[in-house]
């Protein structure tokens, strides 16, 4: 329960809990043993005050009354050198003063030995005539039987086991609700995990506890939310894509049809640039179908040499370095075959290069394809401008979601004149 790892709520509520049952244990086996003898000090101080209030009263009326003798109690008057020699020893008698007690607690063998132990209270007591009585309260070891110590010794152990059990109840309580919330936590994880839209009208789960019930509510919330945005973006796109079609047939069979009638000169370059316009709105409607597409149905996947395809587009985006002082290089280091799904990748590659073509108007493209990557890298040195005919805002856009849908690796890296291009080949036969 208590690895080194991730911090958890789990984790930091056990300690919290832990922590504060040890402070708490160890100040109550304190606070008992100390109790208990504070309270046996107490009761022979009580015991001591009693007796002396008696003598006191008896001795007001009569000088001569005897001290009392309770076996447990010693009295002595004026002069001390009448107690025991084992008094004088133990008991230091400068630090008797009036009217204070004063505890010596003597083990001449160890503490944890009964034998030849003694616990001595000493209360100095000046009486009415100024005569100082000395009370002395005697708890001699060796007095006491066995079954006396045993039951003595268990009357301290007794708080020390109490509080262990305490602990022990506690690790245990704080284990078995840690247990229930990691279990609940993990089915509401794997149920947020496993929520998909074919899901979403069915009932939340129960997760027992009212903080993760409402987090599951909030979640489900948040994804009908996303559910719907993303429909009405699909919904967006086919009925764009699909009402865009009908109007690229008809420039693209008048472009043909321009074609073969014969045409001046000066009509050639606007044609041309009407074209290839065509060409890429037809492409790009075809992308935002795809992508727009409710079914995950894999695209279909060829023998494909990436290095010709890249060819092949640069040759047909090279109208974009007309009459620009742009130096192209491409370096080839593999010309070999690639399983790969044609359109998808053609779009990718052809908003790629496009980008790098469009956007720099004088410095360096410098294109490499090897067997495992494709670099597209363009540092413009020129004044940036846009070449409205064959740009839609959409690009880079759409080669992310391609890339994401695929699970294919593009990485764009922004650098002051320019962006570095990187698509790593995917390693595996693509599958949804």
């Amino acid at each position: 329960m208590f690895r080194r790892g991730k911090r958890t709520m789990r984790r930091q509520f056990s300690l919290l809990i832990l922590s504060l049952t040890l402070i708490t244990a160890l100040i109550y086996t304190v606070l008992v043993d100390k109790s208990l003898t504070r309270g046996l000090k107490e009761m022979v101080q009580l015991s001591i005050q009693v007796e002396i209030q008696e003598f006191e009263t008896r001795y007001a009326s009569n000088p001569d009354t005897p001290l009392p003798d309770t076996g447990m109690l010693n009295f002595y008057i004026d002069d001390w050198r009448q107690a025991p020699s084992l008094y004088h020893e133990i008991i230091p008698f400068t630090d008797l003063q009036d009217g204070e007690y004063l505890d010596v607690d003597w083990s001449p063998n160890g503490d944890d030995d009964w034998e030849g132990s003694r616990y001595l209270l000493i209360y100095p007591h000046r009486l009415h005539d100024q005569r100082i009585l000395y009370a002395v309260a005697d708890f001699n070891a060796d007095k006491i039987s066995q079954e006396q110590r045993n039951e003595f010794d268990r009357l301290f152990d007794r708080g020390l086991y109490v509080g262990g059990v305490y602990v022990f109840l506690m690790i245990l309580v704080v284990w078995l609700y840690g247990r229930r919330l990691t279990r609940r936590s993990d089915a509401l994880a794997k149920w947020a995990e496993e929520l998909s839209f074919e899901k979403l009208q069915q009932p939340v789960p129960d997760f027992y506890f009212h903080d993760l019930n409402q987090i599951a509510n909030q979640l489900q919330t948040a994804f009908v939310r996303i559910a719907d945005l993303l429909e009405k973006e699909h919904r967006f796109l086919r009925n764009a894509s699909h009402e865009l079609r009908t109007p690229i047939a008809v420039i693209k069979a008048n472009m043909e049809l321009l074609a073969r009638m014969e045409s001046s000169a000066p009509l050639q370059r606007p044609l041309e640039r009407i074209n290839r316009a065509n060409a890429s709105m037809q492409k790009l409607t075809e992308t935002l179908l795809w992508i727009s597409r409710d079914n995950n149905t894999p695209p279909k996947q060829e023998n494909i040499v990436p290095a010709q395809l890249v060819s092949e587009l640069m040759e047909d985006l090279g109208y974009l370095l007309e009459n620009k002082p742009v130096e192209l290089s491409f370096r080839e280091n593999f010309t070999g075959h690639k399983f790969l799904p044609v359109t998808p990748l053609r779009i990718v590659l052809n908003n790629l290069l496009r980008n790098a073509f469009q956007h720099t108007q004088e410095g360096s493209i410098k294109i490499e394809i090897n067997e495992h990557y494709l670099r597209i890298e363009n540092h413009d040195e020129g004044a940036t401008l846009t070449d409205s005919d064959n740009s839609f805002g959409l690009g880079i856009h759409l080669v992310e979601q391609i890339c994401q849908k695929l699970h294919w690796e593009l990485r764009l890296e922004y650098i002051e004149d320019g962006v570095i291009a990187t698509l790593k080949w995917p390693e595996h036969i693509f599958t949804h």
